[in-house]
């Protein structure tokens, strides 16, 4: 009987099979246009400059001459990796940190019940709708020493006693632009955090009020506990658009004054467009590209951890 039953069910299980097949088949055909575009979009590019980053290259020169690793040992005796390493650093620190704390603020406050709270929300998602040219534009109106409205309002309360010049001074001109890039990039953190705290069950914040909790120890072990892996979430995505970030910083500054404002993406951009020196280029971008590999390697890494011990 058992024989038989096993013969009787043995064409359905041949059916089955096929239709997986089948639908296995259909689903890597659905994905193969978007797999060949970023093949061709994001990996070939990928593997083309680890390739070059092992060459001198430059369009004055009338052949590429090949270096191997001595190329990267001339990059690490090169000054302009530490300042440009140092200004990346500092950019993306301060820039994702206040765009933490003000996101989360600004969520927080969103969260409450006041008039005008839709009209609200819908005003903090400008700065980050606005294109990264336009704010660049805006902003360098704003910081313009004689038509600049921040010398005019500085000087008018006194803090000032003469138009400074922000984007011209190798001291002040990169934390003018992270400036503006936290008021910028703020509001994504806003919505991030905003969408996390409605997820939040208001049983809890009920029993931490029975237990007596205030404010700020509801926020300690009730709100961000359980927000904690939107901010995982949003702090790695916010480090990486900002370490990769290019459009704020090339309009406002150029990378200038004296090189002292530039980050990984406007030197690269200088390297290769406009002196093209293609191999120097290729090489600060496979130093960009493997720290934020590491990071990103590490961070996630934390972060499964994290979620596994909670």
């Amino acid at each position: 009987m058992k024989k038989e039953g096993e013969e009787l069910l043995l064409p359905f299980l041949k059916i089955r099979v096929m239709n997986n097949k089948k639908e296995w088949v259909s689903g890597y055909l659905f994905i193969l246009p978007s797999l060949i575009l970023l093949i061709i979009l994001v990996f070939y590019p990928l593997f083309l400059t680890f390739i070059y980053s092992f060459y001198d290259m430059s369009l004055t020169s009338a052949s590429a001459r090949y270096l191997g690793w001595e190329a990267f040992q001339k990059l690490s005796r090169n000054r302009m990796l530490s300042l440009i390493f140092n200004n990346s650093l500092t950019w993306t620190i301060l820039v994702v940190f206040f765009q933490f704390l003000l996101g989360l603020g600004s969520a927080l406050l969103l969260n409450k019940s006041f008039v005008g709270r839709t009209l609200l929300r819908g005003i903090v998602i400008l700065p980050w709708v606005m294109p990264g040219v336009i704010a660049g534009m805006a902003w360098r109106l704003i910081y313009d020493p004689q038509l600049g409205l921040l010398n005019h309002y500085l000087q008018t309360l006194g803090i000032i006693n003469q138009p400074l010049t922000w984007l011209s001074s190798p001291t002040m001109a990169l934390y003018a632009v992270i400036f503006a890039a936290i008021w910028k990039g703020f509001p994504f953190s806003t919505i991030m955090y905003l969408a996390g705290l409605q997820g939040v069950p208001p049983e809890l914040y009920e029993a931490a009020e029975i237990d007596g909790a205030n404010e700020r120890k509801k926020l300690s072990h009730v709100t961000l506990p359980c927000i904690k892996p939107v901010i995982t979430v949003t702090l790695l995505l916010t480090f990486i658009w900002t370490f990769n970030y290019f459009e704020l910083v090339y309009i406002m500054t150029g990378g200038g004054p004296a090189e002292k404002s530039h980050i990984f993406p406007t030197y690269i951009y200088d390297l290769a467009f406009k002196r093209f020196r293609f191999g120097d280029a290729s090489r600060f971008a496979v130093v960009d590209f493997l720290f934020l590999l590491i990071f990103s390697l590490f961070y996630v890494r934390l972060s499964f951890r994290s979620e596994e011990s909670s």
